[in-house]
C-alpha cells in the first residue's frame, strides 16, 4: 500500500492536470436569490425619493479577486416584482406608463467588461435591456468578502454596487419632470459558487426571450 506522502504526492497531481475549465467554474455563482436585492429610488416633486424593491429572476457571475479582467455578471430582474409599498403605486408602476410587465415581465443586464478600481472596487461597464430597448449602463462596484458561509459552509461572495439611468431613455416619460428623469439603483448581491451557474442562468434568459416572442406575436 502507498505510503501516506505518495498518496498526497498522487493527490495533488492529479489536481494540477484537471482541465483549465474546471478551475475556471469554480470561481462561477449563481445569485443567492434570498440575500440579493435591487433597490431603486427617484425624485417625487423634489420632495424625496421613495424606493421600491426589485426581485432578482436568475443570473449568474464570474469572479477572481485576484484577476478582475475575467469577472462577467448576467442578471434576469423580475420586472412585476416591484414593490413601492403601496398596492395602487405597485399596480400603477406595473402598467404600460411605466414598466409594462405584461408585454415585458424582465429586464436583463449583461456586463461586457469589469475594470478594477482600486483595492475592492471597480466598474462593469453593461447593457441593459428593458422594455425591449438595450441601453449602456456601468454599475460601480465594491468587492465585499468571499468565503464559506458560517451558516451553510456554502463558499459565498458578496458585493454592493451602484448605478444611476434615465428613464426617458428607455421610453419611460409618464409624469416627467414630477417623478424625475433620474432613476438611482442600488443592489446587494450573494453568490453561491456554483460550477452550473452559466448554464442555468442562459436557459432562463432563453425562456424569458421565448415568452417575449410568444406575447409579441
Amino acid at each position: 500500500m502507498p505510503k501516506p506522502n505518495a498518496i498526497a504526492c498522487l493527490l495533488a497531481a492529479a489536481l494540477f492536470t484537471l482541465p483549465a475549465r474546471v478551475h475556471a467554474a469554480s470561481r462561477d455563482y449563481r445569485f443567492d436569490l434570498v440575500h440579493t436585492q435591487v433597490l431603486v429610488s427617484a425624485s417625487h416633486v423634489g420632495y424625496s425619493h421613495p424606493l421600491g424593491r426589485l426581485h432578482v429572476k436568475s443570473g449568474w457571475f464570474r469572479f477572481d479577486a485576484d484577476d478582475w479582467t475575467q469577472a462577467k455578471v448576467d442578471v434576469l430582474i423580475d420586472a412585476a416584482s416591484i414593490d413601492m409599498g403601496d398596492a395602487k403605486w405597485n399596480e400603477a408602476m406595473r402598467s404600460r406608463d411605466f414598466l409594462a410587465s405584461e408585454r415585458y415581465p424582465t429586464a436583463h443586464y449583461v456586463s461586457t467588461r469589469v475594470e478594477k478600481t482600486g483595492d475592492n472596487q471597480g466598474t462593469a461597464h453593461g447593457t441593459l435591456t428593458l422594455l425591449g430597448m438595450t441601453r449602456p449602463l456601468d454599475l460601480q462596484i465594491t468587492f465585499n468578502r468571499a468565503g464559506a458561509d458560517p451558516y451553510t459552509l456554502k463558499w459565498t461572495a458578496g458585493f454592493s454596487a451602484t448605478a444611476q439611468l434615465r428613464r426617458s431613455d428607455f421610453g419611460i416619460k409618464k409624469y416627467l419632470p414630477d417623478i424625475g428623469d433620474m432613476v438611482t439603483i442600488h443592489v446587494e448581491a450573494e453568490g453561491l459558487r456554483d460550477g452550473e451557474a452559466q448554464g442555468q442562468s442562459e436557459r432562463a434568459v432563453d425562456n424569458a426571450s421565448s415568452n417575449d416572442s410568444i406575447r409579441d406575436h
